[in-house]
């Protein structure tokens, strides 16, 4: 059987397949019967699929399928992807990266391929609101979680419905600060109807009030704030220990200490209070008084 024929062959599987997989993706029982077809004409896919799909999977065969053939099965998601940076799961591609042109290009409408995609790496990007109108594509609906998006750019990403987690760069304050931007910026992402986990990467500890302040923090299930570094904030208001504040760098004492009192705009019902390196007995008494406005604090 000629190799033409295979691809032919390949193509026509996949063409009566996939789009019963995209409209039930978690059926994996489709997946299995379209990749017994496709390995019966040879098709690496199917192997792919099957060894994902598989209760212990030959891991070292999927990196070698993938380094072989990753580029080709890239392909349908069309220019916008940053080559060899897609992962796959059960097959498909579930997670991809923009790539560098993606900013200064008008985006194609995303096809059919994209509908597998749970999460999108926009590597800070800039973007407009063309990209925003792309994100609201039907092909785009099991979109659920957007990593390295600039901040700035976020008030232009109107409201993709399904997606639950969100990484932003900040810091906000430095770009934002003074103007009518900053008073709304996390307001506008509150109106995203699914979000409930925010990320928040490279913030100021006035990215910490802006946000506190904001309808966004009392929606969300979790929010991370990490501070250039040298600290880190978590919020998760179901937990008995709502706040939990790390200081990762001694000399960042000043910072943490405005970061504590930041916080209690979250709510001031309990903390907790990490620090990675040992402090002397002044900085600690710092801190004690910097949380003094919380009801409860844990020494950790």
């Amino acid at each position: 059987m000629s190799e033409a024929h295979d691809v032919s062959r390949s193509a026509s599987i996949l063409e009566q397949w996939l789009p019963r997989i995209h409209a039930n993706p978690e059926d994996e029982s489709v997946r299995l019967v379209m990749a017994d077809q496709l390995l019966e004409v040879g098709d690496p896919l199917g192997e792919l699929i099957m060894l994902q799909c598989s209760a212990a999977p030959d891991l070292e065969r999927i990196d070698a399928l993938l380094a072989k053939h990753v580029r080709s099965w890239e392909l349908p998601l069309g220019g916008l992807v940053e080559p060899g940076t897609t992962r796959f799961e059960r097959g498909l591609p579930v997670a991809v990266r923009m790539a560098g042109r993606a900013a200064s290009l008008i985006p194609p409408e995303p096809g059919p391929a994209w509908c597998s995609v749970r999460e999108i790496n926009w590597a800070r990007l800039g973007w407009s609101v063309v990209h925003g109108q792309w994100l609201a594509h039907p092909h785009l609906r099991g979109v659920t979680r957007m990593r390295r998006v600039e901040l700035f750019w976020a008030r232009l990403m109107g409201q993709p419905p399904n997606v639950s987690r969100l990484e932003l760069c900040g810091p906000v304050g430095p770009h934002l600060s003074g103007t009518p931007a900053a008073a709304d910026v996390f307001d506008r992402l509150a109106l995203l109807p699914n979000l409930s986990w925010l990320e928040l990467c490279d913030a100021y500890v006035s990215d910490v009030s802006l946000c506190a302040n904001s309808r966004l923090a009392t929606k969300l299930a979790r929010i991370d704030i990490i501070g250039q570094g040298r600290w880190t904030l978590t919020v998760t208001p179901g937990a008995e220990v709502p706040i939990e504040a790390t200081l990762v760098s001694e000399r960042s004492i000043e910072a943490f200490e405005r970061v504590l009192l930041a916080a209690e705009g979250f709510g001031t019902r309990a903390l907790r209070v990490r620090w990675e390196r040992r402090l002397d007995a002044e900085c600690v008494e710092r801190l004690r008084r910097a949380a003094s406005g919380f009801s409860h604090v844990d020494w950790a």
